[in-house]
Order: structure tokens, then sequence, then C-alpha cells
């Protein structure tokens, strides 16, 4: 990879048109479902980019995407300029010291049978060649800046005698040990107790601070992508929906997608009455028109039917595909 660039506002990671295919199983004929169709965006250095979205939105489809534990079929995703679409052997193996994951169920993620000190020490080996002494005290340095403390006696428990969150912290510890640029975080708070949620994003946070670490934050809660997001970006059957900084679209919703989310937050001001809305999930199949909220929303007309609405900039860096984004504030 190249060198990072030195400007903050410079664009670390950049997607153009992504689309992700899935085959349908169990049907003779070559059916696909696209739950990613189309979706482009960009994460500067340095900067959170929050993705919100119900279940089945996409979220966690472009996050292993990004990362490469997914192949795109179609569309482009550039890291620090180069195109990381068709790595493989020592190139894909080199991108993982670039961009790392941390996933939601941080018991899954762990391998049970190695200690805590074992899980920091293969990376730190294998991507950063620290030997000996040094090596040591690496892992030493990496379990406190997660908090994982005191150091020698978490060093030689295993993931089952951690806590959810400490489990996390040292999921947290793993990805930084290849000493990466990027960070995709898929829902890393959404199975800890309510309590230890905020202390992980404020580590995370700290991290971003002080390592110029960008991320990709997946979250279903607008709430802590409010708290963790420079950016948030609205995601729903695959689509992108809405764009903007995260203080302006919390308020100023503009897609009726991103004030349903809204309206389910609790402590919301909305007064969408959502006993009125249908539960039917989006259609994903492939070759399917119009936007993927026509369904449920009460604003639909014939033009939404039949083609997806363009995702237009309406204000300084607020982006929103819809046809009736033109009201100040759309009221259901």
């Amino acid at each position: 990879m190249k060198e990072a660039a030195s400007k903050e506002s410079a664009t670390l990671v950049e997607v153009e048109d992504l689309v992700i295919k899935f085959p349908v199983r169990g049907n003779k004929k070559n059916r696909f479902i696209t739950p990613v169709d189309k979706v482009s965006l960009k994460i500067k250095k340095g900067e959170a980019l929050a993705l919100v979205g119900e279940s089945g939105s996409g979220k966690t489809t472009i996050g292993r995407a990004l990362v490469r534990l997914l192949k795109p079929t179609d569309g482009k995703i550039l890291v620090d300029g180069e195109e990381i679409n068709d790595y493989k052997g020592k190139s894909l193996a080199k991108y993982r010291q670039v961009a790392q994951m941390i996933f939601q169920d941080p018991f899954g993620s762990l391998n049970p049978v190695k200690t805590i000190e074992s899980h920091v020490k293969f990376p730190l080996k294998k991507h950063q060649g620290f030997k000996g002494q040094e090596l040591d005290q690496k892992i030493t340095d990496l379990l406190v800046q997660v908090g994982l403390t005191p150091v020698n006696e978490i060093r030689k428990k295993y993931p089952h005698e951690l806590s959810g969150g400490q489990r996390q912290r040292l999921a947290i510890a793993r990805a930084l040990a290849v000493n990466p640029q990027f960070i995709v975080a898929d829902e890393p708070t959404s199975m800890l107790d309510v309590s230890i949620r905020a202390g992980i994003l404020q580590l995370m946070n700290d991290l971003k601070q002080e390592l110029d670490l960008s991320y990709l934050y997946i979250t279903h809660d607008l709430a802590s992508a409010r708290y963790f997001g420079d950016r948030i970006m609205v995601l729903y059957g695959g689509k992108v929906m809405e764009i903007a900084e995260s203080k302006e679209l919390i308020k100023h919703p503009l897609n009726p997608y991103t004030q349903l989310l809204l309206s389910a937050t609790p402590g919301s001001e909305s007064q969408i009455n959502l006993k009125d809305m249908t539960n039917e999930p989006p259609d994903l199949g492939e070759g399917r028109k119009g936007c993927p909220f026509v369904h449920r929303c009460p604003l639909a007309s014939n033009e939404c039917k039949e083609k997806m609405p363009a995702l237009e900039e309406v204000s300084n860096g607020h982006f929103v595909a819809c046809y009736h984004y033109d009201k100040e504030k759309i009221v259901f």
C-alpha cells in the first residue's frame, strides 16, 4: 500500500457503485439477491462514518467487503488510492495490515483454546516482526492501551474467563496489533451490557484521536451513531437513503426512512405512529425497480415505484435519495 496521505482531510477509503450479489439456494434457475446495490461512500483519514440501518439492510455485507472477507460482484473499492477488489495471496495479506474488523460477537471471534497473550502475540510477530523482550513489552503496552489490566494477570487467562466488555477490548487489541489505518467495527457494543457500552465507544474514540484511525462504524442505534460518528449514512434494502454530518442528520432528517428510524429511538420527539407501519421486508431481488422503501412509505408515488431517486446534495454535505425531500421536514 502507499504511504498514508499526510492531510487529515484526504480520502482514505472510497467506494464506487458497490454491488454484492448472493445466489438463491434451492432454486434450479440462476437467481440472485442483491443486498448491496450500487452503494458509494467516502471515508476520510481520521474520520468515523456511521452506517445505520435495520437488520438485513446490507451493513455487515458492506463492512466485510471493505476488509475483503467478501469479494464485490461489481463496483470499486479504493483504499489510499489503490483498488483492492482483486487482491489475493500476498497482496491481500499485506492489506490485512491496513484494514481490520472488529466483530459483533466478542466471544465467537476469539479462539477459546488460546490465551489472551496469544491473541495479540501472533499478529505482532507476523505483521510487525517483534521478538523477545521487545515483543513482550509490546504485548503489555497493547493490553494497557485497551484497558485490560492488571496485565500480568489478564495475559494468562482464556477468553471464557473474561467479561463481555473485556473480550471486546481484546478484540480491539488484536485489531490494533497490525497497526491498521482503517477499522470496520460491526456493532461492537450490541452484545454488551448497557453499562459498559459507553466505555467501549470511548476507547474507540480515544484510539481514533491517538492513532488517527478511520472507522466504518456499523450500528442500528442512532444514539451511538451520533455520539461516535462524524457523519451518518442511512442504508435500507441495500440502497443509500441519506448521508449527512451526525448532528445535521439527527436534527434535520429528510428521508422518510431516516425519520422512521428516529421515531423508533428511545426518547425521540418524533410523532410518527409506528403502529401504522408494515414490517414487510424490502425486495432484494435482482433487477428490482424503484425505491426499496416504497412499500412502507406513506409518501410513495408512482415515480417512487418505478425509479430509485438519485442521491442528491440538498445542502452543504447533506445528501438524500427521495423525491419528497423538498419539504423542510417531512411529516407523516
